[in-house]
């Protein structure tokens, strides 16, 4: 298991979000499970629930967000929303799309909602990752009032750009069958 911390890009600064963390881990199915944390939700804004299956710019509200590095600049992008939909894009290279991942098996995703904490976590079946091993968690906060604030490990643009490469530095390397 490991636990990820995640800061906002000082260009867009959160309302009252105070803290974002991922824990990691792999089952033993090959399954990554993902769990996002954010702390100091109050003003938060979650889409309505609208069931499992593939939906376009997630992004555009709370959203979490998995990018894997599938080698030769090839990447491949995940959004995950609160709502239950979620994306899988596949990349030829920076910001130049080749389709949608085909994914036998659906992300399966859940949310739980306190008074100032948001949980959300995220199976990603083992077929989808693709046999990578780094890339890099983030996670897109509205709150009310139209505020949008980017989360990652880090940020090396003047603007929030979570395809930049110099950002997959999260490792994912699942257990060795036994």
């Amino acid at each position: 298991m490991q636990i990820h911390r995640l800061t906002a890009h000082p260009a867009r600064r959160p309302i009252r979000v105070a803290n974002v963390q991922v824990v990691s881990q792999f089952l033993k199915d090959g399954t990554l499970f993902l769990r996002w944390r954010i702390d100091g939700a109050q003003k938060l804004v979650l889409p309505p629930y609208a069931g499992s299956g593939r939906a376009d710019d997630l992004w555009k509200t709370t959203c979490f967000e998995l990018f894997l590095d599938l080698g030769d600049g090839k990447y491949r992008e995940f959004n995950f929303s609160p709502s239950g939909r979620w994306a899988a894009v596949d990349f030829a290279s920076y910001r130049v799309k080749s389709g949608n991942a085909e994914l036998r098996n659906w992300p399966e995703t859940a949310i739980e909602r306190g008074d100032s904490i948001v949980t959300g976590s995220v199976r990603v079946p083992g077929e989808a990752l693709a046999g990578a091993t780094h890339g890099a968690l983030a996670t897109v906060i509205e709150e009310e009032g139209d505020v949008i604030s980017f989360w990652a490990h880090a940020h090396h643009q003047e603007q929030p750009d979570f395809h930049d490469r110099t950002c997959f530095t999260t490792q994912f390397v699942p257990p060795k069958a036994p």
